[in-house]
């Protein structure tokens, strides 16, 4: 069950070890007629997949703190996978840090594949 939602995270309250929210993501592949061939899918890149962590973040944590420019998400892909695929997107909160007046909280972050599959993983750093 995810301990942060809604927004409303504030540093302090914030612990290791908790949950981000899930977030499930796919995009509408229209049906195809008989005979047609399938149009061609592009594998989600770097980009997109740094929009859905992104997206999972915010779920979480204040915009402000996920927009400021030192919060950071870095991806890796480790199986393509298609824009159309469900995956789910789920985290949690790895470390937490106040060095030098500047308050940071870093999350791991999987992408699983409906089969329970991790495709792709990141760690981002919100500030706050």
């Amino acid at each position: 069950m995810p301990t942060l939602w809604a927004q409303t995270a504030e540093y302090g309250s914030i612990s290791v070890g908790d949950d981000l929210p899930i977030l499930v993501k796919f995009e509408f592949r229209p049906p195809v007629r008989d005979g047609a061939e399938a149009p061609k899918e592009e594998p989600v890149n770097t980009e997109k997949l740094t929009a859905f962590v992104k997206e999972l973040l915010l779920k979480a944590f204040p915009p402000d703190n996920v927009n400021n420019e030192n919060t950071s998400i870095e991806t890796e892909i480790l199986t393509e996978f298609l824009p159309g695929d469900t995956v789910s997107v789920c985290g949690q909160v790895v470390g937490k840090s106040d060095e030098g007046g500047k308050r940071t909280v870093e999350c791991r972050v999987t992408v699983e594949s409906q089969d329970g599959e991790t495709v792709a993983k990141a760690r981002a750093v919100v500030s706050f």
